[in-house]
């Protein structure tokens, strides 16, 4: 399942996000994702990588937070954003 970018997504606990940017890294994909206030009109100081798994019909975003997964994934999104 893919998700589009500067799209907005709304997680389990009602914050919403958008999607900022989508790398692939050994055929998964991963998105950088900012939190946005309520009205869309700014980005929150809160920024996440996730990926989207579909279980069952139903969308499951994960946070990526392992320290030796992000070194991994974190300068592929550098790399985007300097281009």
């Amino acid at each position: 399942m893919n998700l589009d970018i500067n799209n907005v997504i709304t997680l389990g606990n009602d914050e919403q996000y958008l999607i900022v940017e989508k790398v692939i890294y050994e055929n998964k994909s991963y998105y950088y994702i900012a939190e946005v206030n309520q009205m869309h009109t700014d980005i929150k100081d809160n920024y996440k990588i996730v990926t989207v798994n579909d279980e069952d019909g139903k969308l499951l975003i994960e946070e990526i937070t392992g320290e030796d997964k992000l070194k991994l994934i974190l300068p592929l999104f550098l790399e985007k954003f300097n281009n």
